[in-house]
Parts: structure tokens; C-alpha cells; sequence
């Protein structure tokens, strides 16, 4: 940085800090921090035995449901909440969508070429009371189509309406619904299905050439019920796939059910108990064939219970609210969260990875992303995405220039110290954040973050851009969603909060890591979750239900496989899962999970895997290097005319992205012995279809070490690294 701007950089901070003693007793007057203070100190969780560490922790405050109807509260079936939504706010909005008009094929500048979509301008809106009558359509030609209650029917489709649609009206017929990810490889798309038994799949019209393509591998399978897909494009399937199956569409089925009388519907359908199966949920698999979890209708209702008691606590529910969905609503994450906003009565937007931004794929150069037309106020997100929108922030700060590079890091940490300390920092958000507050549509308020770690960084970083309530979360499929949450209120980086109302959460000793209940200052251990939002096992996998699921006094307990810290206010830290933790040669014990985490954030790197062992002293890592950085690398060491393959062999931009990756992770605070000392940037997409990642794109440990396993041997050779006799 020239003196220049070292000489701005530091008059401005000598301004804001007469700005800060002059303007402290005004702000210290109207924004009351000691208000904060207080909350921010309280007890949040407390033992039910405070003599005995492996008590379980449970929360502190009462639950509130004023937010929802307590006959909505006591309903017994997930049928009859979602009825009782319906009649509730019947002419308020439930949902919308964009119509798409067209598709065109727009050139890049690379020479390939991109789906675009001609989207409307604007949302189209349904409200409650049309989709409580398109349910009870379904119903009826559901039925029609030979579907009784009890039965197991698959959904396998994108997040769009007709799948929160088709999934209502499984639980108010009393069927089973089963959830299979839309990028599931083939593998486990074959095996979910045949598992289940399913005579019947719901699906979209783009993803039935992939169930054609397996036809031969489906055993019970009858029927296909498809939506049309966005561009509406005619559906062709082979004749031998239309003797194979009743191929029907989405429209026909509702056409059906107009045929059946409500008298005849009333009569078929069933009437499940609160602990009857109402769900099959198959996880993403990421050390194999994906476990299909089974959730009972006593355990999705005691999860919502959970959430509206305490993830919406203090959180002003305003008339303009609105959701936006885009996640896979295959996982618990999305499914709960869509779930609640329907429960509440907050209008749901549905969107998709590819045209959310402005800048994503399948957007028109010049036309706005769903965000910016939707202007949600409320958001789910993995870890993914908020890296991938903080990257996105400071490749464009980086862009101004180094000056206003520092200047934006300055804001950052200013406004991380303030907050931290109790105050707001309206000037702040308006001269510096305001423009990228715009990027998520100028009204969003609370990002709920769940499906895997968040970056504290990450975390602090998002907070403080975008002004927004970042509510971070930990749960399973398993637990239905619902574990643990922070509050509104609590300001510290890297908790999980404590646990929701219902949940039970204890610590067991893990002497091989050496984290005990009674460690101190805090008691670290194998979290283990109890409470009714516990699901019953694994559909047909006795053997992984026995070892993971156990029932003490009544309560139903799992076991995360993950450890955690509980702090004397209650509140949790996850500090290692089990799986990731490796020894090395000389004893230190790594988490590979939590380095991941933090190198992730390397603007150079898209994806990593890190690998250790107990025979060699150090870690190597596998990189899916971001290109957008490796072409600015390419642009600044002259080999813009290398092929990205050739790219990543290169000799000198290993070097550079290593030492990028050292100084990143230094100042990450990991310890040297967590810092890689040798990389392979890999040239492949890890995309599920490959198999080196999982549906909800988590990293395949075992799957990438085998597929890279003479490049994992060659990093340690060249270390000099060898194993040990």
C-alpha cells in the first residue's frame, strides 16, 4: 500500500475516533447498550441436576406461543396443522413463483454458452385458501391413481410449489411421503427407491430421463407423476419406459381429482395416530449408500413446537415478512423452515440457486435475480452459500482497490467492536454496507444457517455487511431439525446457542480424545440429543438404529457423533466431530473438519479435503480451486493463454496459492501443525454425479481419498513424509 493511502487510511481513523468520543454519550443515551449487556449475560440452558456433569441441559425460558393458535399447537397429525393453517389465514399469500416465458442460450465471454431465463418482472402470489383446495385436488387424484394411506410415495424433484404442495397432501391422506435428493447419483436414487418399496415417484419433467435411465434397476415402481419443467418443454420418454409405467402429469392428476366427490374423498382417506410413520427421509450419504431416517408425526410436531417456541422469540413479526425458498427441500433444513413459514403465515418466495443473484446462471445479463424482486425478510442458508456470498463481497471490494480494500476491512472491525460492546452503527451500515445490503434484496432481517459448520469469519463477516439477525443453528435429520439455536440476542461467534424448547441435550465422555464431562473451565463431550423430536432409527437398518439410538427414562435419546463445549450460560460450541478427528504420528490430534472450515474461506479455494493420519507428522490437502481467482492469478503471472488443467499443474501457481493458503490460514488462527504442507489443485468438479460429494454437497471423505490416492502418496513422498515401520 503506498503512503498515500496510508496516510488516508489513517486520517480517517483519527476522525472516527473524535467522531466516537464526541458522539459516545448520545449514543450511549438513546441505544441504552446496558440493555443489551443484560441480555447478553443471562442463563440461557441449565442442568436438570446441577451436581451431576452428565445431566442434560435444558432451557431456561418458558415456551411462547402466542405467535401460532393453541389449537394449532395441539394438533396430533402434520395433516391437521397444515389445515388449520389453511382456515386460518385463508386469504392471505402462501406462496409465489416467476413465471418463465422463455429459454435462450447466451454466450460467455469463455466461448460457452448458458441457460438463461425470461423471467416475469414480478411474483405471481396464491393464497391460502387456493392451495387448500389444489391439496384436497391432489387428494382426490392421488387416490385416483391408485395411492392409499399408508403408502410410501417418493418425491424426487427441485424445490418448486408443487412439491410443499404434493408433500401436504400425502400428510393429509394419510400416506407416507419419502424424500430423495434431485442431484442423488444414480447409486442412491436405485437404492432409496427399491428400499422403500414405492409403487409411486412424484418428480419434474427435467429429472425424468434420469429415472428412464435406470428403469431396468426399479423393482415396485408403477407410476410416475411429473411436473412440468419451468421452460415447459414437451416431455419424450422412450415407448419401452411408457409400457414400463403409468406416465402421468401433474395437471392430469388435479384433473382426476376433479372427478371425485368430497363425500368420496372423506372416506378414503386415513387417519394416522401421532406415532405413525408420516415421513422417510433419506440423508445425503456421505460414507455410503444414504440412511433413510424415519419420522413419526408426534416427532415433526414436538421439532415445530420447538422452533415457533423459540427460533421466532423476539423476532418481530411485521406484515411485509416474506421467505424466501431455495434449498433443497429433500433436507430436514429446508423442509422444517418452509414448514414454519407456512405454520406462521409468512408468504413463501420460491427461487433456485440458478436465479436467485443477479449475477446467477440462469439470470438474463440486465434482468434482477428473485432476491432483488422478492426483497425477502427472512432466509435459510448452509455454510456454502454465505462463503460463497462473502467471496463474492470482496472480490468485488478487492476490485476498488486497495485503499477502499482497507477502508472496507477498517468498517468490518469497527463494526464488530461496537456491536460486540452493545451499540448499533447506523452511519456505518448507510456510508459502507448499504450497497451490499442491496444484493439480498435491501429488507432482509433474520438468516436462519444450518446443514454443517459455520466459519466464525464467515459468521462475523455476514453479520456485520449485511445488518442482518444471523440465527446459527445444529441439528440432524435425525432430530427433525430441531436442536439447538441462538438467540436474537446472544453476540457471541462460533455457538450454536442453547437448546430449543422440548430438546435435551447431554454430554458423554470421550476418553480417546480426551474431552470429559467434568472438564473445566467447560465440560466437553459427545453430545448426545433427546427429547420427542427424536426420530424412531433407520428405515430397515436395525443394526445403525441400535447403535446410535438409545431410550433411558423414557426419553429418546441419539447420538451426533460430534463434541461439544457447554458454556456456563448454557450455550454450545461444537469443537470436533469424531469422524474428522485423526491422530497424527506424533499425537496431536487434528480436527479435519474445523481446518476445512477456515481454509475454506481462501479466495482461491471452491472446495477441500484435508488428510491426515496417524503414519505421517503433517496434513495434505486436495483443492477444487475457485477459477474466477485462478484467472485473476493467471492474468497477474502472464499464463492467461494456459488451459485450466494445465493451470493447475503449474509449478508457480501452486506456489503462490500455497503461500495464499499459509498466510490465510495463520491468520485464521490455526496452529502450524493444522496447516497443510503440501496441496494438489484437482481440475474436476466434485459434483454428486461424481460420487466425491454428497446430494447436499458435503465433502465424501473416504470416496475422495480413494479417487486421489496416488496423488496423496505422491504429496507425501515429496515431503519426504514416509511411513513409518
Amino acid at each position: 500500500m503506498s503512503f498515500k493511502a496510508i496516510a488516508i487510511l489513517g486520517l480517517l481513523k483519527t476522525l472516527v475516533l473524535i467522531y466516537d468520543i464526541i458522539s459516545m454519550p448520545i449514543y450511549f443515551i438513546i441505544q441504552k447498550p446496558w440493555r443489551v449487556w443484560k441480555r447478553m449475560n443471562r442463563a440461557r440452558a441449565r442442568q436438570e441436576d446441577p451436581k451431576d456433569p452428565y445431566s442434560p441441559y435444558v432451557r431456561v425460558e418458558e415456551t411462547v406461543y402466542e405467535l401460532v393458535p393453541r389449537s394449532m399447537m395441539n394438533a396430533e397429525t402434520i395433516g391437521e396443522v397444515f389445515q388449520h393453517a389453511c382456515d386460518l389465514y385463508a386469504k392471505k399469500r402462501c406462496y409465489g413463483f416467476r413465471e418463465v416465458f422463455a429459454e435462450q442460450e447466451e454466450l460467455q465471454p469463455n466461448g460457452k454458452k448458458f441457460r438463461k431465463l425470461v423471467m416475469a418482472e414480478n411474483y405471481t402470489w396464491i393464497n391460502y385458501e387456493d392451495v387448500n383446495q389444489d391439496i384436497d385436488l391432489l387428494v382426490k387424484g392421488f387416490l385416483s391413481v391408485g395411492v392409499k394411506p399408508g403408502d410410501k410415495v417418493v418425491i424426487f424433484s427441485e424445490t418448486r410449489p408443487e412439491w410443499m404442495l404434493c408433500s401436504n397432501a400425502l400428510f393429509r391422506m394419510g400416506a407416507v411421503l419419502v424424500t430423495l435428493y434431485a442431484n442423488l447419483g444414480e447409486d442412491g436414487v436405485i437404492h432409496g427407491i427399491n428400499e422403500c418399496e414405492t409403487d409411486v415417484i412424484i418428480t419434474s419433467a427435467d429429472l425424468v430421463p434420469k429415472l428412464v435411465k435406470i428403469e431396468k434397476n426399479l423393482q415396485k415402481v408403477k407410476t410416475i407423476i411429473y411436473v412440468d419443467s419451468v421452460n415447459k418443454k414437451k416431455l419424450v420418454v422412450t415407448d419401452e419406459a411408457k409400457e414400463r409405467y403409468k406416465i402421468v402429469s401433474y395437471n392430469e392428476v388435479c384433473k382426476e381429482g376433479k372427478r371425485m366427490k368430497d363425500e368420496d374423498m372423506a372416506e378414503q382417506i386415513g387417519r394416522p395416530k401421532q406415532d405413525d410413520l408420516a415421513l422417510l427421509m433419506y440423508t445425503s450419504g456421505s460414507t455410503g449408500n444414504p440412511k433413510a431416517v424415519m419420522i413419526t408425526h408426534r416427532n415433526f410436531l414436538a421439532a415445530f413446537q420447538a422452533l415457533v417456541g423459540t427460533l421466532l422469540r423476539e423476532y418481530p413479526l411485521e406484515s411485509h415478512e416474506c421467505y424466501i425458498a431455495y434449498l433443497p427441500l429433500a433436507h430436514i433444513f429446508e423442509l422444517m423452515m418452509q414448514s414454519l413459514m407456512f405454520l406462521l403465515g409468512i408468504p413463501i418466495g420460491y427461487s433456485s440457486i440458478q436465479t436467485m443473484l443477479n449475477n446467477s446462471t440462469a439470470v438474463k445479463r440486465g434482468c434482477k435475480g428473485d432476491i432483488g424482486v422478492l426483497k425477502p425478510t427472512i432466509m435459510a442458508a448452509v455454510p456454502l452459500v454465505l462463503d460463497r456470498i462473502r467471496k463474492g463481497v470482496t472480490d468485488i471490494v478487492h476490485k476498488q482497490g486497495p485503499v477502499f480494500e482497507q477502508i472496507f476491512d477498517f468498517a468490518v472491525s469497527y463494526k464488530r467492536f461496537w456491536v460486540q460492546s452493545g451499540f448499533r452503527t447506523p452511519l456505518t451500515n448507510l456510508l459502507i454496507f448499504k450497497k451490499a445490503r442491496k444484493n439480498l434484496g435491501g429488507k432482509m432481517k433474520l438468516m436462519v444457517v444450518g446443514g454443517a459448520p459455520l466459519s466464525p469469519d464467515t459468521q462475523s463477516f455476514i453479520q456485520r455487511v449485511f445488518n442482518v439477525g444471523l440465527r446459527v443453528g445444529y441439528a440432524a435429520t435425525e432430530t427433525c431439525a430441531a436442536s439447538c439455536a441462538m438467540d436474537m440476542d446472544e453476540l457471541d461467534i462460533g455457538r450454536v446457542g442453547p437448546p430449543l424448547m422440548g430438546v435435551k441435550l447431554r454430554l458423554k465422555d470421550w476418553p480417546e480424545g480426551n474431552y470429559h464431562a467434568f472438564d473445566k473451565p467447560n465440560p466437553r463431550g459427545e453430545i448426545l440429543l433427546g427429547g420427542n423430536c427424536v426420530s424412531i432409527g433407520y428405515y430397515k437398518n436395525e443394526e445403525e438404529t441400535k447403535k446410535n439410538y438409545v431410550v433411558e427414562d423414557g426419553v429418546r435419546w441419539w447420538n451426533t457423533g460430534d463434541i461439544g463445549e457447554v458454556f456456563e450460560d448454557g450455550t454450545v460450541k461444537i469443537i470436533d466431530r469424531k469422524k474428522d478427528l485423526v491422530k497424527l504420528q506424533f499425537g496431536e490430534y487434528i480436527s479435519l473438519g474445523k481446518v476445512e472450515s477456515e481454509l475454506k474461506n481462501c479466495p482461491f479455494v471452491e472446495n477441500i479435503c484435508v488428510h491426515g493420519d496417524s503414519m505421517h507428522t503433517n496434513l495434505v490437502a486436495l483443492i477444487v480451486p475457485n477459477r474466477a481467482s485462478m484467472k485473476q492469478l493467471a492474468k497477474t503471472l502472464n499464463k492467461e493463454q494456459i488451459p485450466f488443467d494445465k493451470l493447475c499443474q503449474d509449478s508457480e501457481v501452486i506456489s503462490t496459492i500455497k503461500k495464499a493458503l499459509n498466510e490465510h490460514a495463520l491468520k485464521s488462527g490455526l496452529l502450524k501443525v493444522e496447516i497443510p504442507t503440501d496441496i494438489k489443485l484437482v481440475c474436476e468438479e466434485w459434483l454428486p454425479d461424481s460420487g466425491l460429494v454428497t446430494a447436499a454437497l458435503k465433502i465424501r471423505r473416504k470416496q475422495i481419498e480413494d479417487f486421489y490416492k496416488a496423488d496423496i502418496i505422491k504429496m507425501y513422498s515429496r515431503n519426504g513424509s514416509t511411513k513409518s515401520t
